[in-house]
């Protein structure tokens, strides 16, 4: 799979939270915008390779009684059409057509390290006439007539006066992650019933194409009109935003951790009676008739 462990995403923030003010510093200096520093495979969709699992099918000859069960009903007879034929009138099919419908499964996840400017109010008692902070004393008597002013403010608006307060400003470390998962059939749209069906317990073999066509030599694949690199996109619109107030950008990854390709097999059997062909489609795995 394409999982990137959680365990190296909580690596990288346990190493950044212990690291000293002068690497702090030295980070901050080598950070920089949001699309400067992408990293992850999610920026190279063609780079990412595609895993391709197969249902593994029913015996031919089991699905072949499926279909033949269902034959009589496929025709009518003229105006009577109650009537149907006998059993033994119905043709049966020579050969059976293969179809590989394709379903796509992808995960993702952004996260993003960045810094930010904010500020702190932090209450003192009122006798308090300096502090110090990082080294450096600041004088809250030259701060009074603009509390007080802050105070007044607070009084004409019907507030609580909070008593005396310091401001100070920081730079953050920030953290944000977001991570999505999408299933859909080959036109792009989501199926949740094809999804739970994939999620069950199924004989899934992981194919290559070599494989594939030495298993189903006759197979005709679907259409789709979906590709990964419309897949990635997809992915991309749903969790890689940028923050909405960053100075500047440490590191800004998008990863696809997982992007499966799955093949249902359907096959196709015809049937032929009085110059009257008919077709009944069978699940390969679950020998459901087909609409």
């Amino acid at each position: 799979m394409l999982q990137l462990a959680a365990d190296d995403r909580f690596e990288e923030i346990r190493r950044l939270l212990d690291a000293t003010i002068s690497e702090f510093q030295s980070l901050f200096q080598s950070a920089s915008g949001f699309e400067e520093t992408r990293i992850g495979n999610g920026w190279a969709p063609e780079k990412i390779q595609t895993e391709l699992y197969c249902v593994q099918p029913k015996p031919i000859d089991e699905l072949l009684r499926i279909a033949e069960g269902r034959k009589r009903s496929l025709f009518k007879s003229g105006l009577f059409s109650f009537l149907r034929p006998s059993h033994a009138e119905v043709e049966s099919p020579t050969q059976s057509k293969t179809l590989l419908i394709p379903y796509w499964r992808i995960k993702g996840f952004h996260e993003c390290f960045y810094f930010r400017g904010n500020s702190y109010r932090v209450s003192v008692p009122d006798d308090v006439v300096a502090v110090e902070i990082e080294s450096k004393v600041r004088d809250l008597i030259g701060e009074g007539e603009s509390q007080k002013l802050a105070n007044f403010t607070k009084k004409l608006l019907g507030l609580r006066d909070s008593g005396k307060s310091i401001r100070l400003e920081a730079t953050e470390l920030a953290y944000a992650y977001k991570d999505t998962a999408l299933f859909v059939d080959a036109e792009g749209k989501e199926d949740l019933e094809a999804e739970a069906f994939f999620e069950s317990v199924l004989p899934l073999q992981k194919i290559s194409n070599e494989q594939l066509t030495e298993a189903f030599p006759n197979a005709e694949l679907g259409k789709e009109s979906v590709s990964k690199e419309s897949l990635v996109r997809d992915i991309h619109s749903r969790v890689v935003k940028p923050p909405a107030a960053f100075s500047k950008i440490v590191s800004n990854r998008f990863q696809i951790t997982e992007l499966v390709r799955f093949l249902m097999p359907i096959y196709v059997f015809e049937f032929v009676w009085r110059g009257q062909s008919r077709k009944v489609k069978v699940h390969g795995f679950t020998g459901a008739i087909l609409s």
